[in-house]
C-alpha cells in the first residue's frame, strides 16, 4: 500500500503518516511523531500538507489538537488520473478505516432561535423519537409550548415514547397511536430535555442562556437508549 500511495503522488513520509492516521483513528501530533519515529517539527509539516490535500482533518479533544484520517475515497476525488493505483489498495484502506469505528460528531448551539431550529430539524428527520424531560421547564425557558411540537409531530406521523415529570401539565398529554407517555416525579427538577432518534442525541439544557448539544454517534445514541429503557421501566403510566 505504501508504494501505491507514493505512486499516487505522496512522499514516503506523507504516505507513512497517512497510514498511521488511518490505523490510529485519531491521535495528537506527538503520538503520530512517536509512531513514525520522526521529529515532531517534521511531522507538523507533513500533517499540514496532508490536511491541505484533504486527506486528514482535526478536532479538539481535552484542549489538544487531534488529527483524523478522512475517508480513503478522498484519494480518488483529489487525483482522478491515479484511480488505477488507488483502486488496488482501496479495499485494504477502507478495511483499516472502518475498523476504527464511527467518529462521533458534536455541535453546540446557544439561544432560543437556535433551539427552535433544532426542533424543526428533529421534526424533519425523526421517524421514531424518544424524549426525556420536563414540560414545565421547556415552556418556561423556551416559550415554545410542547403542544405545538405535538401537533406538528402528529402531522408527520412520528411515533414517540416520552418520559415526563409527574405534573398536571404533563399528564394533560393524551396517549394516541403515535404517542406513549410515562411519568417520573424526579424529573420535575430536571434542567435538561433529551431527544433521541436514529444515531442522534440532542441535549437541550434549560439553564441560564438556553443551549443544546447535538451529538451524532451510533454508540452514544445506543447507550442513551439503554438508559431511556431502564427509566421507562421505572416510570409510571
Amino acid at each position: 500500500m505504501l508504494q501505491e500511495l507514493i505512486q499516487y503522488g505522496l512522499s514516503e513520509p506523507e504516505a507513512n503518516t497517512y497510514l498511521i492516521c488511518l490505523k490510529t483513528g485519531q491521535a495528537t501530533a506527538n503520538r503520530i511523531a512517536e509512531l513514525a519515529d520522526s521529529p515532531r517539527s517534521t511531522i507538523y509539516d507533513i500533517l499540514e500538507r496532508l490536511k491541505n490535500l484533504g486527506l486528514i482533518s482535526t478536532c479538539i479533544i481535552d484542549n489538544k489538537t487531534n488529527f483524523i484520517a478522512n475517508s480513503p475515497e478522498t484519494l480518488l476525488v483529489l487525483l482522478n488520473e491515479k484511480k488505477d493505483s488507488i483502486k488496488k489498495v482501496l479495499p485494504d484502506l477502507d478495511k483499516m478505516y472502518k475498523q476504527v469505528g464511527e467518529k462521533p460528531k458534536a455541535e453546540v448551539f446557544q439561544g432560543k432561535t437556535a433551539i427552535l431550529k433544532l426542533f424543526d430539524e428533529i421534526l424533519s428527520n425523526a421517524k421514531e423519537l424518544y424524549v426525556v424531560g420536563s414540560q414545565g421547564n421547556a415552556l418556561e425557558k423556551i416559550g415554545y409550548h410542547p403542544e405545538k411540537f405535538r401537533i406538528r409531530r402528529l402531522e408527520r406521523k412520528i411515533k414517540i415514547k416520552q418520559i415526563l415529570e409527574d405534573s398536571k401539565e404533563a399528564r394533560s398529554v393524551e396517549p394516541d397511536k403515535y404517542t406513549e407517555v410515562r411519568f417520573l416525579k424526579s424529573l420535575s427538577d430536571s434542567k435538561e430535555g433529551t431527544f433521541i432518534f436514529d444515531d442522534y442525541v440532542y441535549h437541550i439544557i434549560f439553564q441560564y442562556e438556553i443551549s443544546a448539544i447535538k451529538i451524532k454517534s451510533k454508540d452514544h445514541a445506543d447507550t442513551v437508549k439503554i438508559s431511556f429503557n431502564e427509566m421507562w421501566k421505572l416510570a409510571k403510566k
